[in-house]
């Protein structure tokens, strides 16, 4: 786990973070998948979601 600092608009206070999972690229870019509950979240170019964090519907929230 991860404990990051986070936007004071979107959280109060600290909120410790999971690294999302990265499969092997391809064509289309990465998949990644929750580091909890390994459903996957997205499948894109990694560098146009650089350090961008995604709520997982088991409530947990990745860091891409």
């Amino acid at each position: 786990m991860i404990e990051l600092r986070t936007f004071p608009g979107l959280f109060v206070g600290r909120r410790t973070l999971v690294q999302a999972d990265e499969a092997p690229r391809d064509q289309q870019g990465s998949a990644y998948a929750c580091g909890a509950c390994r459903q996957e979240l997205a499948r894109v170019d990694r560098s146009f979601f650089n350090d961008v964090v995604v709520k997982c519907r088991c409530g947990e929230f990745n860091q891409l």
